[in-house]
Order: structure tokens, then sequence, then C-alpha cells
């Protein structure tokens, strides 16, 4: 089941502040098989913060769904994830051993477990053996560029009983800079028996089809490149069937920018929707004709009307 669960498929990737509820419902829509959630902290559930719960709803449409935990304390994590089983009941957990924003690592969480070998063990077998569900592993290639400890690293969560691994190919100093190295991603498919899980550079379709053929994964995560573009994941389908990806038109990005703020204000009220909206709405228009003067004025505005405004003249201006 988990093999299944973990081939060829396209996941969404866990962005803190972008894949809460409303966009992963939105991806799901455009051909995404697997999301996963923003960020948790596991310390922030082990001490019931309220911010920390609110991170973990999700709707039935969303299945299959993984919540992704970071943390570097062995107990609260495992109490996080017994608590993610019994109470919120996600398809996986996911650990994020990859994270390189300092906030994370200077708490020993995220890329930081990649210079901790004993504690990554730790956390991992003691995951596995306290639930049920599939644990995966979001890896980064190494602390430092081109000392790459992937494959140790693997090979551990394998042994430890890591239902798939997931490996973005880069060092946490390059953080998001050059490009990031494939290779590893063919490399760590030969070295171990779990299904690998491709992350890093997928910008267009053709790329998506591109990591599948040169790599050899068994699926693939994307993450920047669905900013203000869900659509990419049914564009590779598309490819991947041997078809053309068809262009986005106007009217279904004009759609699903008033039905993405249509539900933000639904499910969260119009003061967070004005506030968390506005990048996506940044996002959604980027390429367009006069989009820096249109992003200008979204990140000024002050009210879901205005808003609506702003997007109903971007896409007039352009038709």
């Amino acid at each position: 089941m988990e093999m299944d669960l973990f081939n060829k498929k396209l996941i969404l990737a866990p962005m803190s502040g972008i894949t809460e509820s409303i966009f992963r419902n939105l991806c799901k829509k455009n051909g995404a098989d697997i999301v996963i959630s923003e960020m948790v902290s596991a310390d922030g559930i082990y001490y019931n913060t309220k911010n920390t719960k609110s991170l973990l709803f999700f709707k039935e449409s969303e299945r299959p769904i993984g919540i992704q935990l970071f943390g570097a304390n062995a107990r609260h994590i495992v109490y996080a994830a017994k608590y993610l089983k019994d109470y919120i009941q996600p398809d996986f957990i996911d650990l994020n051993c990859g994270c390189p924003v300092p906030k994370v690592v200077k708490k020993n969480g995220g890329s930081a477990l990649l210079k901790n070998t004993p504690l990554f063990t730790d956390i991992i077998s003691q995951m596995t053996k306290a639930v049920s569900i599939p644990i995966t592993i979001k890896i980064r290639s190494g602390w430092i560029k081109n000392k790459w400890v992937d494959i140790k690293f693997a090979k551990i969560a394998e042994d430890c009983g890591a239902a798939a691994i997931t490996l973005h190919p880069r060092s946490k100093t390059m953080g998001f800079s050059e490009h990031s190295f494939w290779e590893r991603i063919g490399f760590l498919k030969k070295a171990v028996n779990i299904p690998v899980i491709g992350n890093g550079d997928i910008v267009t379709p053709e790329d998506g089809y591109n990591m599948f053929s040169e790599t050899g994964c068994d699926s693939i995560m994307i993450g920047r490149a669905v900013r203000g573009n869900p659509w990419i994941f049914s564009q590779i389908k598309e490819i991947l069937k041997g078809k053309k990806a068809v262009p986005i038109s106007t009217e279904e990005k004009h759609k699903t920018i008033q039905l993405h703020l249509n539900e933000y204000v639904h499910h969260y009220g119009n003061l967070r929707a004005v506030k968390e909206m506005k990048k996506h709405i940044a996002w959604y228009i980027t390429g367009q004709p006069g989009a820096a003067s249109f992003r200008d004025k979204i990140f000024k505005a002050e009210s879901v009307s205005i808003l609506e405004n702003i997007i109903n003249q971007a896409f007039k201006s352009e038709t």
C-alpha cells in the first residue's frame, strides 16, 4: 500500500504560510495527487499551542494528505505523531529534516538533524514504532555543498522503518541558490528500496517530466512553482501522457483567483483574507501586463472589496 501511495504521484510540498487547506484543495482540483500541510511544530503540539493546532485542519477532499512535523526533541515528536494518528488521522506523517530557515535550524530541527546522526536515528525509529501510519522523511543532500550525506541518512531512515524519502538535492548552506543537483536523486533511488520522491527546481511542466525521466524517482514534489500556479500539476500530467501542456486561459486564471479569495474569506474571515491573500494574488498576476503596478496596489489594499476591484482591473487590462 505504501509503495502504491508514493508511486508516480505529483505531490504538493509543505510551505509555511502557503499550503493551508484552501490552497491545498485548489491544488487537488488541479491535479495534485497528494498534499502536505504547512510545517507543524512538534513542540507546539506537545505544549498544546493554539496557533499550532490550527495548522492541523484539513477536509476529507484533500486526502491523501500528510502532516509535516519539525522539531528536535524525540519525546515531543513521538507525542505529536501519536496525537496526529489518534485525533487528526492524516494518511501519513512527514518529518522535516531539510528546512534551512535559521529559526528552525538554531533549535536543531530541519536540516540541522543532518549533523546529528544519533538523534536522527532515534527520532525516526521511535516514530515508526509509535504509530501505525506511514512515516516519511524529507531531507536535503547535506549541510555543506559537495559534502553529501543524503544516501547515508536515507539508508538510516529506511532501516528505521520510514515508508518513503523526499530529497531536495541542495545543501543547507545553498538555501535556494544555484540549481539543485538532480543526479543525487538518481543516486539515492539506486541506493534504497523505499520510494524516493524528487524535489527541487521543478519550475515548468516540462521540468516535472524531466525529473521523472532523468532521475528514475518514484514521485515528484513541487513547491515554489505552485505559487500562483496550481495548474502545474494538471499540465505535468498532460506531458506525462505524451501530450502538450495546455496554457491556462485568462478566464481560468481570473476565475481561480476569485474562487481562492472567496474561499479564504468564507473560511478565515475578511481580516485574515486581506492579510494573507495579497501574496497569492501577486503571484497569480506575475507576468501579466502592468503586473508591477497592480502588485503595488495589492499590497496597499485594506479590504476584500478593494482586492476584488484590483483583480478585475488586472484581468480587464489583459483582455
